[in-house]
């Protein structure tokens, strides 16, 4: 059973599908760097396949995110298996795919750069600076790049809010093995039970129950995978803006 609200003072954020909507910022650049993995491997006439492979990553052809998409699982077995399965059925060539793709995204920061310039974050911004006057530690843990976390902290104008950031290049293992989450604890003298963790993925929440997370808050702003979230959550939220009318972290505490 999750703690009360008066022994909360920390609180951990996922990052992708967590502090914004999921498909509004990685659809665009999703489809960008298929298509030029297609460009890459000379199949840019490849429509289908490529419609093929986005569905296979999370996101379908209205913009919608997928539940069972590739970039919302930890089960690095499975995202192995599924792709060949895809190369396969769509006879993609699979070594050279994924050397066009990996060279693809080395590209994606100018196009994620150009995209978050363009978005408004005030909303964030609004409810990490309520969390650090209610006088929270606040921490983000991701199984994204360095590279790609710092970026969009930076152009979410949110880096002055945070107390804490793990990402893939940490020494930490990745989630949902709860590694980090106690380094957080220990880093700012807390007991698990004194942190709230916020995400959008099923691996998010075992991360927290496996932690031993206060307080477990689902989002369905990136994977959409209510059913789950509502299953292994103490809540669920369409979005992170719910926080701030949050009770149980906005009391007297």
């Amino acid at each position: 059973m999750a703690q009360t609200a008066d022994k909360l003072k920390a609180i951990i954020f996922d990052k992708d599908g967590t502090l914004f909507e999921y498909a509004e910022v990685w659809e665009s650049v999703l489809i960008a760097s298929i298509e030029n993995a297609f460009t890459v491997m000379g199949k840019h006439d490849r429509l289908r396949a490529k419609e093929a492979l986005l569905r296979l990553m999370g996101i379908d052809e209205e913009g919608n995110c997928l539940p069972s998409g590739l970039v919302f699982t930890h089960r690095r077995v499975q995202i192995f298996r599924r792709f060949l399965t895809y190369c396969i059925r769509w006879r993609v060539n699979a070594i050279k795919a994924l050397r066009a793709y990996h060279l693809s995204l080395a590209h994606s920061e100018r196009l994620l750069s150009a995209k978050l310039a363009t978005m408004d974050f005030s909303m964030q911004q609004h409810l990490f600076s309520s969390l650090k006057d209610a006088g929270y530690h606040i921490g983000i843990i991701t199984n994204d790049s360095d590279s790609s976390t710092a970026l969009f902290l930076s152009l979410m104008g949110l880096q002055q809010y945070i107390d804490f950031v793990a990402s893939r290049e940490s020494h930490y293992k990745r989630k949902p093995h709860p590694q980090a989450f106690f380094e957080f604890c220990t880093r700012f003298s807390l007991t698990p039970c004194q942190v709230a963790m916020v995400g959008d993925t099923l691996t998010d929440m075992l991360f927290a129950r496996k932690a031993g997370a206060g307080y477990r808050i689902g989002v369905l702003s990136g994977s959409n995978d209510a059913r789950r979230l509502e299953r292994h959550s103490d809540i669920v939220y369409p979005n992170i803006s719910a926080l701030l009318d949050d009770n149980r972290l906005f009391s007297s505490n």
